[in-house]
């Protein structure tokens, strides 16, 4: 056999093994992916009670006490920190410093409704709640909900001390009835209900006493 011949066996040769190679790398990155998230859909969730300010179910009243009205997508939910901590006793002879958990997202404006956000980069924010530290379990408030990873919704922000923004509490993120790719564009977000409540709202804002010191709208204890 000619020494061509040969080069180009071996060169497909070895194409082929690194192409079954990354397909096995691959499957097993999505098997691994996949038991995550089995995991994930298999810790419970607890609910945080609170004490708001206002009344959260009027939205003229939390897009009042906000700094930050806007449509947005979530493009990443990027981890968890864990702020506030305090010590915990687990056993008689063992102390922890427990914290907050906070989840971190990767965010789209879409669209500004109170005050301006940029919409031609990424944004990032904070979710207060989480998963706990030691994986056990989520805690999120009561009638809130985490953003999930390609949805869309409306948030209402607090600009905290260090300019980070604060998404938290019930009604801090509304989800459209639409499926994402409907609100994908401003035009489009603003022909919903969701989106004419809320710019109605911060046309009649009612805005708490001492708004300026406010960094978030409740007092909070877990349950």
């Amino acid at each position: 056999m000619k020494k061509s011949a040969i080069v180009k066996i071996m060169s497909i040769t070895l194409i082929i093994a690194i192409g079954v190679f990354f397909l096995t790398i691959n499957g097993n990155n999505d098997k691994a992916a996949q038991k995550d998230e089995a995991k994930k859909d298999k810790i419970p969730v607890y609910d945080m009670r609170s004490t708001y300010t206002l009344d959260i179910d009027n939205p003229k009243e939390v897009v009042g006490s906000a700094d930050y009205v806007f449509v947005g997508k979530v493009l990443e939910e990027t981890g968890t920190v864990y702020r506030n901590k305090v010590p915990v006793e687990v056993d008689s002879d063992t102390i922890e410093y427990i914290g907050d958990a906070y989840t971190q997202y990767k965010i789209q404006v879409i669209s500004n409704i109170k005050n301006e956000l940029v919409t031609d980069n990424v944004i990032d924010i904070d979710k207060l709640g989480g998963i706990r530290e030691d994986g056990s379990a989520y805690d999120v408030f009561e009638d809130d909900e985490l953003p999930v990873q390609g949805e869309t919704y409306i948030f209402t922000a607090y600009t905290q001390d260090d300019g980070s923004l604060l998404i938290s509490g019930a009604n801090s993120n509304i989800r459209f009835d639409e499926n994402a790719s409907k609100v994908s564009t401003e035009k489009a977000v603003s022909t919903t209900e969701e989106y004419q409540e809320y710019q109605d709202a911060v046309d009649d804002q009612i805005e708490p006493e001492g708004k300026e010191d406010l960094k978030s709208i409740y007092d909070a204890t877990e349950e």
